[in-house]
């Protein structure tokens, strides 16, 4: 009986937090400005897209980032903040009672639909990542507009952080750290969300997106929308110009189970659908948790020719608030021409791999003129590159690349057969094809246009396969590279070193014969960390990683390592 009391008290209190912290007030920029609230529900139902500009928790008025100028404007006092979409790349396609709910008027029509299988979306075929949009379109992902009904249950959605992890300090501060917007009717099974360490287990405890009292989670607006199949169609009139309702929940890293105590083993985010939860979107609060928040151009080339694939590639790569390498495959990025007059073509989205990194390697643009293209990603902040200019000559014209294994050692040559203004080649070894380590330089003739020949010798190769490519850099910092070459060496010796295993005080200590790249991995295959190390002894802090095996993985050789 004791225990049943003690349920029952839990419950209680459970109840009289939220009722104490609720999201009682949103603004937005409907029709220029809006606002509603749950004591004063405003007549008006918008029944289009429109971006949160903040929201009213726990009494305090707290903006989105979206347009702080406007609040002031309009005389809203507010504490600033930057909310941002979990940047949601794809969703299942196909569930029971699965929706896609758009502002009534988002289609154009008034009180109909566009029964077209590409109109107002794409939906022939279906496509996960077009569904994921509408939980991150508008700015910094946060339209009230538009979102999904009923993602179907069980899918597992996981999302890296950045080295950052969590901001210890904005653990049981009050201000929310994520932000769940309801846009329909839930019932009392709601999604989930949880962080876990690096082996998968759950840091602090699961919450779940449960708005079905409009008590603790009060009605905010009433909207206007049309709810459209999958597939972009829709025959049922009562799905059709209909009206719902906005409620909100925000949380705190506190309510999330999150402490001082176990912030720092924190490595990933993970929601869980319910196949009952409507979201416009779910934000979380930057810095508070590094998830991505922007791209960044990596390297990219500085000139082209027209309709020849642009060389060197573009690099493009996530990163957190903090501009921090998040290391999260799988996320679609988007090229498109920002300035410019010619048309870009090749393949123009391209997908990060482990390391957050996408590789656009065959882009090409018509015109002859100064262009920059603009990369984008869901509720990303998009990169914009610097200036790429057309030419008609390439500071080189490269004649031949080649490399073999002679007595342990790799000897590369290559010859050019016109330089302008060269000013030396970098060579540089992978063992990978996409993360590249400079071993090297050779001086350049300058200015020619007779057939020049060059080499470089790699006296330390990796054992196995490796990569080798030449970079040519002019004196206007202009750049050309060759394609790479594979080459297998199954006679290196062993290149790195442990010095201590199982690990001393959590810290990784490795000995490097010569420059290489290591990655940590979970006992789960998660990449932890990347490094590019330089000959010598090196320590790495593991302090923020929990008691386990690790993997430890060279060019070479892949170590299990423990750490207590």
């Amino acid at each position: 009986m004791k225990k049943l009391y003690l349920f029952c008290w839990l419950i209680l209190l459970q109840q009289l937090l939220f009722a104490q912290a609720r999201v009682t007030r949103f603004y937005s920029d409907y029709n220029g400005f809006y606002t509603s609230a749950s004591n004063q529900i405003n007549p008006i139902l918008p029944d289009n897209s429109h971006n949160l500009l903040a929201f009213t928790y726990n009494n305090i008025t707290y903006s989105t980032g979206v347009d702080d100028a406007k609040l002031t404007a309009q005389g809203v006092s507010f504490t600033p903040q930057t909310f941002r979409a979990i940047p949601l790349n794809n969703v299942p396609t196909s569930g029971p009672s699965y929706f896609v709910a758009l502002g009534q008027l988002y289609d154009g029509i008034n009180a109909g639909v566009n029964n077209s299988s590409s109109a107002p979306f794409q939906g022939n075929p279906i496509s996960g990542a077009t569904l994921a949009s509408f939980l991150t379109d508008g700015i910094n992902g946060l339209d009230l507009g538009t979102g999904l009904a009923n993602i179907p249950a069980g899918s597992v959605l996981q999302f890296n952080l950045g080295a950052s992890g969590i901001s210890a300090t904005s653990i049981g501060d009050g201000i929310p750290d994520i932000l769940f917007v309801q846009i329909a009717d839930p019932n009392n099974v709601g999604d989930k969300i949880k962080f876990v360490n690096s082996s998968g287990a759950t840091v602090g405890t699961e919450f779940t997106f449960n708005l079905y009292s409009t008590i603790n989670f009060p009605r905010l607006a009433n909207w206007r929308a049309d709810f459209y199949n999958p597939n972009s169609t829709q025959n049922s009139s009562s799905f059709i110009n209909t009206a719902r309702y906005i409620s909100m929940l925000a949380l705190d890293l506190s309510q999330l189970g999150i402490t001082t105590a176990n912030y720092a083993s924190v490595t990933q985010l993970v929601y869980t659908t319910s196949g009952q939860s409507d979201p416009a979107f779910v934000a979380f609060n930057e810095p508070s948790v590094s998830l991505p928040s922007k791209l960044g151009v990596h390297s990219q080339p500085t000139i082209y020719q027209t309709n020849i694939a642009m060389n060197p590639e573009f690099q493009v790569r996530l990163l957190n608030s903090f501009n921090q390498p998040v290391l999260q495959a799988n996320v679609a990025i988007t090229a498109t021409v920002e300035t410019g007059n010619g048309q870009l073509a090749g393949t123009i989205t391209r997908y990060t791999d482990a390391n957050g990194i996408a590789y656009f390697n065959d882009l090409t643009l018509s015109g002859n003129n100064t262009h920059t293209l603009r990369f984008s990603s869901s509720s990303l902040n998009p990169a914009i590159s610097g200036p790429v200019i057309w030419s008609s000559l390439l500071p080189v014209r490269w004649a031949a690349f080649n490399g073999t294994l002679k007595e342990s050692a790799v000897h590369l040559s290559w010859a050019t057969n016109q330089e302008l203004s060269t000013l030396d080649f970098v060579i540089e070894r992978s063992t990978n094809g996409q993360q590249w380590t400079s071993l090297g330089k050779v001086t350049a003739a300058g200015n020619s246009s007779i057939l020049r020949t060059y080499g470089f010798v790699d006296r330390n190769p990796v054992k196995g396969t490796s990569y080798y490519r030449v970079t040519q850099q002019d004196l206007d910092g202009r750049q050309s590279r060759t394609e790479a070459i594979r080459i297998q060496n199954n006679q290196a010796g062993t290149n790195c070193k442990l010095l201590a295993n199982p690990l001393i005080a959590k810290q990784l200590q490795v000995e490097i014969k010569f420059s290489t790249s290591i990655e940590l991995f979970s006992s789960m295959g998660i990449q932890l960390l990347h490094k590019e190390l330089a000959p010598g002894r090196h320590t790495i802090s593991l302090d923020r990683y929990a008691a386990g095996m690790y993997y430890l993985r060279t060019p070479e050789k892949t170590y299990p390592i423990l750490v207590q």
